[in-house]
């Protein structure tokens, strides 16, 4: 279909929708402004999260989210340690530094009662909606430009780490009920882990789903090609 057309589409889409659209990405960004945090970000709410379950160092935050909420959410030393000294300095966390023989001294640092009621108020509002981005999707909407067997790789590649993912969610749901099973917070632990393993499966799902629909194009490819050399066998 010709640009024009896809431009008058799109305009008429536009007038009639407009205004719902802008209603509707108003009370995005209101509900997002009130989910960031002052920098932009959720970062300093992450720690004020990760802090709530013990006194830890910049270093060993960055080790526990990745142990823990790393599947869904990820802070790197650059973002952590700029969040914590803003945290330290609004009074939300407390920092003590601890002395250690021949090696630099430690800066561990503790929820404040303060933080604490900023992690509670945190919690309590609606978090805001994200426009995902991925990749495989991306050349996927562009496949037909390419041999179809170039999507079936990456689909049957992605159809692999997640199956690895759903394995992986058992065994972490395993662990946690193994070692924190008195543990109140463990409960809504295993629903972040539950929500992994669930979604996992069902991109699973769509992976199977959608390599039984490229076999199928390849196939129709494979038959129209072959009709055609057969045509030209015949006329020659």
């Amino acid at each position: 279909m010709s640009a024009e057309f896809y431009g008058t589409v799109t305009s008429d889409l536009a007038y009639r929708y407009l205004p719902d659209i802008y209603l509707a990405d108003m009370k995005r960004k209101t509900t997002a402004a009130k989910a960031e945090d002052r920098t932009g970000t959720a970062t300093p709410d992450a720690l004020l999260g990760v802090l709530s379950m013990a006194p830890m160092s910049g270093y060993t935050i960055r080790s526990v989210i990745a142990q823990s909420i790393g599947n869904f959410w990820n802070e790197s030393y650059g973002q952590i340690y700029p969040a914590l000294k803003k945290l330290t300095a609004e009074g939300l966390v407390q920092k003590k530094t601890e002395r250690q023989k021949g090696r630099p001294d430690r800066n561990v640092y503790s929820l404040t009662g303060k933080g604490r009621e900023r992690l509670k108020e945190w919690v309590m509002v609606p978090a805001a909606a994200e426009v995902p981005r991925n990749e495989l999707l991306l050349k996927l909407f562009f496949g037909g430009h390419a041999p179809v067997s170039a999507s079936r790789e990456s689909v049957a590649a992605f159809v692999a780490t997640q199956q690895e993912a759903v394995a992986r969610y058992s065994e972490i749901a395993k662990e946690v009920r193994r070692e924190r099973p008195d543990d109140p917070q463990a409960r809504f632990w295993l629903m972040t882990v539950s929500y992994g393993r669930h979604y996992s499966e069902a991109l699973v799902k769509w992976g199977r789903e959608t390599l039984k629909e490229l076999d199928a194009i390849d196939s129709g490819v494979r038959k129209k090609t072959s009709g055609r050399k057969r045509s030209t066998r015949l006329k020659q």
